[in-house]
């Protein structure tokens, strides 16, 4: 398939954060309180199918803990593992690998200089779960679970109109994917992944599979792994199979630049689900019976860039306009979304900040409204250390006050 030209983008992930300038006594509380939130994510989305943050946040809320655990190592916790929720009753019969993160361009240019016989797929946005078929009928439908167990959605799988339950072939096919919410048309850049994993995770953990959601739910396989040893032939299997996906949306490179390029179309154009980046793949692995429940040597994602951003509260400002009215502007460490480096933010008013009750410490989601204005979107979790903050009172500002530059009034003065 045939590379369309398109204005690149610079993809980028915010920089780890520089450790807090916390003592030890002030660390442990903080570690522990956000490994306990962790842990409630996690029962809610592997127990549940709920999903209590955007999946962004949770990524970078994983990622600020473990940045942490390694600034505070005599005061850190170990954490379990984000998956010690998830398992099931059920072995997978091949484990599923998971991927590791590629940072920015510079660890896949990395990646991709010491590998030969490279392919790219979107990174669809849902649940993934492994199909065992034998004698051309579907047998068993295990979710992801840890990687080496998981909970038999077989029952559910069966009423999936997306997914085959028979296939043309009396051989025995393993195949591993993402279980995903239609939405034909959807542009990634344009509208974020609008809960789309959510939705599946929630329609799979339901005790009644309703026919409306089973509609919405289609299949994409992305590995065939007791397939064919070379993923041209693998791909023609699986075309063979009934899975023209995967041969769509797999794609062979060979230079950054091509993978830079697929990334960004597959970002700005309309795909019939969310997406949340690309993986990159060797088309050679290694046999089936050696994998295990980790990130591989042979795959890999790039994410997109961040629409939601998580942000540590540096301060808390007051700044007094002309009229009297009271602004509460946020002061955050810095982070990148898009191309904006983002430092600061407005809560409006002054009755917001009261009724969010932020301090500094307290994490915060920050997305870009109309793409170039930062916005409040919550206060994801707090600090345990509550400092006390006193704001001016309404009752000493006014459009009449403040002719002079007295203490207290610099700021309505100025303005």
């Amino acid at each position: 398939m045939r590379l369309i030209a398109l204005p690149l983008i610079f993809i980028a992930f915010p920089c780890l954060a520089a450790c807090p300038p916390w003592p030890a006594e002030r660390a442990e509380p903080e570690i522990q309180a956000l490994s306990r939130q962790l842990a409630e994510w996690d029962e809610a989305y592997h127990a549940h199918g709920l999903s209590p943050v955007d999946d962004e946040i949770y990524d970078q809320a994983r990622a600020r803990l473990d940045g942490w655990q390694r600034c505070f190592a005599s005061a850190a916790e170990t954490s379990g593992s984000p998956l010690q929720s998830a398992a099931g009753p059920l072995n997978h019969p091949v484990p599923q690998t998971g991927l590791a993160k590629l940072a920015d361009e510079q660890a896949v240019r990395s990646w991709m200089a010491h590998r030969e016989g490279l392919w790219i797929q979107p990174k669809v946005d849902g649940v993934a779960i492994t199909l065992t078929y034998r004698d051309g009928l579907l047998q068993q439908a295990v979710s992801r679970g840890n990687g080496q167990t998981g909970q038999d959605w077989t029952h559910k799988v069966r009423a999936l109109p997306g997914v085959p339950q028979r296939l043309p072939t009396p051989d025995e096919v393993i195949l591993q994917g993402e279980l995903y919410w239609r939405m034909p048309g959807h542009v990634q850049s344009e509208a974020g992944g609008k809960g789309a994993r959510s939705r599946v995770a929630g329609a799979m953990a339901s005790l009644q599979l309703d026919e409306q959601a089973s509609e919405r739910i289609g299949l994409f396989v992305w590995d065939w792994p007791n397939g064919p040893a070379t993923m041209i032939a693998r791909l023609q299997g699986l075309a063979a199979l009934g899975f023209a996906d995967a041969t769509q949306f797999t794609l062979p490179i060979e230079r950054l630049a091509q993978a830079r390029q697929w990334c960004e179309h597959w970002y700005r154009t309309p795909l019939p689900f969310a997406t949340d980046g690309v993986v990159l793949r060797q088309g050679q692995r290694p046999d089936w019976q050696r994998w295990k429940a980790e990130a591989p040597y042979w795959a890999a994602a790039w994410k997109y860039p961040l629409r939601t951003g998580l942000a540590s509260v540096s301060a808390v400002e007051f700044r007094i306009g002309r009229s009297g009215r009271i602004t509460p502007l946020l002061q955050l460490e810095p982070l990148q979304l898009d191309d904006r480096r983002i430092s600061r933010v407005s809560l409006g008013s002054l009755q917001r900040w009261q009724a969010l009750d932020i301090r500094p410490g307290d994490q915060v989601a920050i997305t870009l409204a109309g793409l170039t204005i930062p916005r409040l979107d919550a206060v994801v979790w707090r600090s345990q250390e509550r400092p006390v903050i006193v704001p001016p009172s309404p009752s000493d500002y006014h459009a009449l006050s403040c002719w002079q530059p007295e203490p207290g009034c610099e700021q309505q003065f100025l303005a």
